[in-house]
């Protein structure tokens, strides 16, 4: 494996080296065609003799060595690895891929049953199979955070699953075992039948019919014991997996790291319904028909005692039945993919609806979004409407071939009655031996077609699964309470598909104790820093310092409890306003009544006279904007963090509570750090220094005074 060293590298100095190049030599090279296209997806459009002026070339022929060292000279993280294309994040596109020839493409994105790639020979982007990956060796990672790297060799097998499946294999074992006795009980009525046909009716032996119905009823009992049984322990099985599944499925997606998770939230929240489909299939259905196969094999051995011939009867046809059903899985494949990728937009679609209700109400959108819903709606039940068509026309089939059996051993039975190799109660025990023999050959079909579809559901959960997470680097906890210290050293990000840095060679110091303003106009970066701050997104390129710890040497938890964050748009919490502020874990009555006073909280709840009791809704739905506002602000400092961070805290305050809550802030983060990012002057009464941003720029940094005169006498 060969990694890139980081190199920054500005537009002015790419274009510089384009004045003296030639790429006659290299000019149908299909590689540095592919290395244009992803560069062009970083930096805007690039002419390939400035790609060139990047490299030595002394050479006839552009090699992946050279395009790792273009894309060090221009800043970026490039890694030559051999791995399967199929096995490529998300995240790591667009990449450059080769086949066992060395043909490039560009990977550009991949859905459920394509993939889209730049060809470099046609200058197209193509559609192919998802499985065309598979013909591909060979990767050109191209990136520009560092991190990443760590994260090529991650492990995308499905261990996380069936591990915990495995794990109850003694469980397993006593399902089998019940299994098999049941199978044998299952036998006992064929025998029954038979002996009563040859020996009781024509010897008129009743007491011998008695005997045999004893034992049969006695059988029947312990088969109605062991099926109950069974049931309970699949049970047990079943909702021990679902908890643990479901548990670290929600674990994962509080804790996935955000610069790696383009999931809509709708499409997250149908992960849970397929993870319950797949738990379901594998820890219950698929295990007892499987199980119960064997007693297809045990009952053609025992026709095979009672007539060889008939045994090759339901052998053959059982043959044809799994055949047909394993060729009927081709087009539930196909269907199965679309029938996944629809579901999770419709669950999407639902949930932005849902929350958006107003919205659409306000601007009259509820006739366009009601078309587009049937629209989802229509084409997701087409796609069930064909797969359960195929499913009950594989099972119909499935049982005509059942009925064919039964008819093709009577028919045979007849003539081996005649040849004197059958009795009459024979034939009729083989027949009941048939029938249900076929039985789980049959559910063993209806498994088979219905594996299709709960593949696709697992490979996308799997894809879900293994994306990083904040927890995934070993960081030792301890380092307790923080000063409040901050340092920016040489900062950058890079939202995903941004060919622009958010924030740009950020440098800036914090005191322990001293109060900072962040103003600048929209999008200017001051949200990013504040998310870096926090360990949300983690800097592209730079480090982050509290109290001369780098921030990814921090524990989340640690940093977080450290750090009380006020956001510019507060989530709260459907529950009571005590619950909202206490939200990682309890404090003191008195506590939680000190807070309430200074955040201005007080007058709500004693309006409502249902005190710190108050239902605030769901998100905040019974609250004001401005008192959602002092909630999350209350939230943000019942822990006493060392450090405080409010996005916008008068928004939605009238002036008033405005100049009452910025004095009593005054007392409230007194010898703590304060960062304020604001649009509004009050809020910079707060601070005593003032950090201008423009263009993820610091253009102005000082005493808040002279920085607000200086911006002033520029207007």
């Amino acid at each position: 494996m060969e990694l890139g060293n980081i190199h920054d590298v500005s537009q002015e100095e790419i274009e510089k080296y384009s004045q003296e190049s030639t790429v006659d030599t290299f000019e149908d090279s299909l590689l540095l065609e592919s290395l244009k296209k992803v560069l062009d997806f970083y930096y805007g459009e690039i002419s390939k003799e400035t790609i060139l002026n990047f490299t030595h070339h002394d050479i006839d022929e552009f090699t992946p060595e050279m395009a790792v060292e273009v894309c060090t000279g221009m800043g970026l993280n490039s890694i030559v690895k051999e791995n399967k294309a199929s096995n490529i994040a998300q995240y790591f596109l667009p990449c450059i891929i080769m086949d066992k020839k060395g043909k490039p493409f560009v990977y550009l994105n991949k859905s459920m049953r394509e993939v889209n790639l730049y060809n470099p020979a046609t200058k197209e982007v193509e559609t192919y199979p998802t499985n065309f990956l598979n013909n591909f060796t060979k990767t050109i990672f191209i990136f520009r955070d560092q991190k990443k790297s760590e994260f090529i060799d991650i492990d995308k097998t499905k261990d996380w699953f069936w591990k915990p499946v495995k794990s109850f294999w003694r469980k397993y074992i006593e399902i089998g075992l019940l299994t098999f006795f049941i199978n044998i009980f299952g036998v006992a009525m064929a025998l029954f039948t038979m002996n009563v046909y040859n020996r009781v009716i024509p010897n008129n032996a009743t007491e011998t019919l008695f005997v045999l119905a004893g034992g049969l009823f006695i059988i029947l009992i312990f088969d109605l014991f062991f099926k109950s049984v069974r049931n309970h322990i699949i049970e047990k099985v079943n909702k021990a997996l679902g908890i643990y599944f479901e548990d670290e499925m929600m674990k994962r997606m509080l804790l996935v790291r955000a610069g790696y998770d383009s999931m809509l939230t709708g499409m997250k929240a149908d992960l849970f319904r397929e993870l319950n489909q797949v738990k379901t299939f594998f820890s219950t259905q698929s295990i007892v028909n499987v199980i119960d196969l064997p007693f297809f094999l045990v009952a053609v051995f025992v026709i095979y005692l009672i007539n060889p011939t008939l045994a090759s009867i339901p052998l053959g046809v059982a043959i044809l039945i799994i055949a047909f059903n394993v060729f009927m899985q081709i087009p539930i494949e196909r269907l199965a993919k679309d029938r996944l990728k629809n579901q999770q937009t419709k669950q999407n679609y639902l949930v932005e609806l849902v929350r958006g209700n107003e919205i659409v109400k306000l601007s009259n959108a509820a006739p366009s979004k009601l078309f587009n819903w049937r629209n989802i709606v229509s084409f997701q039940d087409t796609i069930n409407h064909k797969i359960q068509s195929l499913n009950v026309f594989s099972l119909n089939v499935s049982q005509t071939f059942l009925q064919i059996v039964n008819v093709l051993v009577i028919i045979v039975g007849v003539y081996e009655i005649a040849a004197n190799n059958l009795t009459i109660g024979g034939l009729i025990a083989v027949t009941i031996l048939t029938t249900r023999s076929m039985i789980p050959v049959i559910h063993l079909s209806v498994v088979t077609v219905r594996f299709k579809e709960i593949k696709e559901s697992l490979n996308l959960i799997n894809d879900f699964w293994h994306l990083p997470l904040e927890t995934d680097k070993q960081i030792e906890v301890g380092i307790g309470k923080l000063k409040g210290e901050i340092e920016f050293k040489n900062v950058e990000f890079y939202y995903k598909d941004s060919k622009y840095a958010s924030v740009d060679k950020i440098n800036f110091n914090v005191k322990a104790g001293e109060r900072v303003g962040i103003i600048g106009q929209t999008g200017a970066g001051k949200s990013t820093i504040l998310r870096m701050l926090t360990g949300l997104d983690v800097p592209t390129k730079g480090s982050i310092f509290i109290d001369g710890h780098d921030i990814s040497t921090i524990h989340p938890v640690e940093l977080r409890q450290n750090i009380g964050v006020m956001p510019q748009e507060p989530f709260l919490f459907s529950g009571s306003l005590k619950e909202n502020i206490e939200l990682s874990h309890p404090v003191s009555k008195n506590r939680l009544m000190e807070v309430i006073k200074q955040t201005g909280l007080e007058p709500l709840i004693k309006k409502s006279g249902q005190g710190d009791g108050l239902q605030v809704g769901e998100n905040g739905g019974n609250l004001s904007v401005g008192q959602r506002h002092l909630v999350a602000l209350a939230r943000s400092i019942i822990n006493d963090p060392a450090i405080l961070i409010l996005d916008e805290p008068t928004t939605g305050l009238d002036i008033g509570l405005e100049k009452a809550l910025v004095n009593q802030m005054n007392e409230i983060v007194k010898d703590k750090t304060l960062i304020v990012i604001t649009h509004r002057l009050t809020a910079l009464d707060l601070v005593d220094r003032v950090v201008v941003l423009n263009d993820g720029k610091i253009v102005a940094d000082g005493q808040k005074d002279k920085v607000i005169a200086a911006l002033q006498g520029k207007k």
